[in-house]
């Protein structure tokens, strides 16, 4: 039985339509995701289905009792992930008849993601999430994508899904290959017709040269058949400006995101790159590290692993000299760059190619080479960072940290898919496979941490 339904429904703000003339049906006892491009309206969705937005046209239909959770907002007294279960709990407990879930696994270390997914799959009512963690996708019944206003229906798992979109990106690719083929041969045709034409003319008025009819009737032969040419041109030119209004849409839907990190300009660093020994530190009476010690090597790809509030970010902060120890030593060598869970490395009122200039010290031509290197061509450059998406503002960073010849012999990076969508995902795990320094990495996406080849986990 559908427990919510939205028939024919828009939505938009402003000029950016999130759904278009938009009908699904979520029924009893299904566990259903939401996937999508950040910024195409998964969130707006879920609060469509909630009740806390109302449709431009169209109608949203409720036979059930629905609980929401939003995105929380981390506050100073808990840690992310504590605040997160707490949350999860109340809704689990609330019983509803359908749940909607954004991003719920965010903040959460391993062991609480394991109570979430056993209570999740017990949960005997429906569920709607919106979440980019895969191995959550893993568990779902049906995967429904949204985009450009539209949503696509996959019923099955991730995996089933991925298989889905492999089969749809062949078939894409199959359309562009023909496509390329009915361009050339349309050419061709026209490139003939024309040798034909012009020997036809030639032959026609030498012809009409030697022939003892009248002019009139002549120039009547003539323009007859140049009438028919002119249709038959007009025939093939117009099915070669479908081809190429075809091959055009398919090229858009094929293009490649993926992003180039060029080849470093000396050695990265293999020596001792972090010496911690005896650190000690402290929230109010809360220790966090007593006589703590770590050591890291170059081009050694490590995790921080530990239950949620056990100091794993403020570790990484430490390190880079965001906050000082209270005793105990830190050392650092070599060239470190540090990516935190916000993403906030980069200035926001100035453009991607001023960001890229300042952090990797290059000149505004490399910038611009940089950045087109990273997807950012032409005017794209010029984009203030404080507009970017979630998906761009992880590439513009990528790029200014990653993008020049001066590489940093440690990449720090601190939840680093928190809050990207798939595509973005696998767009930053394609970056680290290509960078060749060290890693030290805080992250409870398992997928994401087999992806990149970590090597080695230490707890704390």
């Amino acid at each position: 039985m559908a427990l919510i339904s939205l028939s024919n429904v828009s939505f938009g703000y402003n000029d950016n339509d999130l759904l278009d003339s938009a009908s699904i049906a979520f029924n009893d006892n299904e566990h259903v995701a939401i996937v999508g491009d950040n910024g195409s309206g998964k969130t707006t969705l879920l609060r469509l289905l909630a009740g806390d937005l109302l449709p431009d046209s169209g109608a949203v239909t409720k036979n059930a009792s629905v609980y929401m959770l939003s995105q929380i907002n981390v506050s100073d007294s808990k840690s992310g992930g504590e605040q997160q279960m707490f949350a999860l709990m109340r809704a689990f407990e609330s019983s509803a008849d359908i749940l909607l879930l954004d991003e719920p696994t965010n903040n959460l270390d391993a062991d609480a993601k394991q109570v979430f997914f056993n209570r999740l799959n017990t949960y005997p009512n429906g569920v709607v999430i919106v979440s980019h963690d895969r191995e959550l996708l893993q568990q779902m019944d049906k995967i429904i994508e949204l985009h450009n206003g539209q949503l696509k229906v996959y019923g099955g798992n991730y995996d089933f899904y991925l298989e889905q979109k492999k089969i749809e990106s062949d078939n894409i690719y199959s359309k562009y290959t023909n496509a390329q083929k009915s361009i050339a041969r349309l050419n061709n045709t026209i490139t003939v017709a024309q040798n034909t034409r012009q020997h036809h003319e030639f032959k026609q008025q030498k012809e009409i040269n030697s022939s003892r009819r009248s002019r009139l009737e002549q120039n009547a032969l003539k323009g007859k058949s140049q009438e028919t040419e002119a249709k038959k041109r007009a025939i093939i030119q117009k099915k070669l400006v479908e081809q190429i209004s075809i091959q055009q849409s398919l090229s858009e839907q094929m293009r490649n995101e993926t992003i180039k990190i060029p080849m470093p300009n000396k050695p990265f660093y293999s020596k001792e790159l972090i010496n911690i020994s005896g650190l000690y530190y402290s929230y109010g009476d809360k220790i966090i590290f007593q006589d703590f010690e770590f050591t890291m090597y170059g081009k050694s790809r490590i995790r921080l692993v530990g239950k949620n509030g056990s100091g794993k970010s403020t570790l990484l902060k430490i390190i880079c000299g965001e906050l000082k120890p209270d005793s105990g030593t830190v050392k650092t060598f070599g060239k470190i760059a540090y990516v935190n869970q916000d993403l906030s490395v980069l200035d926001k009122n100035k453009t991607i190619v001023e960001n890229i200039m300042e952090i990797s010290g290059c000149l505004k031509h490399d910038a611009h080479a940089i950045a087109a290197n990273f997807g950012f061509r032409g005017d794209a450059s010029q984009q203030c960072v404080g507009t970017l998406s979630g998906g761009e503002l992880l590439k513009a960073t990528l790029a200014a940290v990653l993008g020049s010849s001066e590489q940093p012999d440690l990449l720090i990076l601190d939840e680093p898919t928190n809050n990207l969508e798939i595509k973005s995902i696998g767009i930053l795990e394609d970056a680290l496979n290509q960078y060749r320094g060290a890693i030290l990495l805080v992250s409870h996406d398992n997928m994401f941490v087999k992806n990149i080849s970590i090597d080695t986990e230490i707890r704390i």
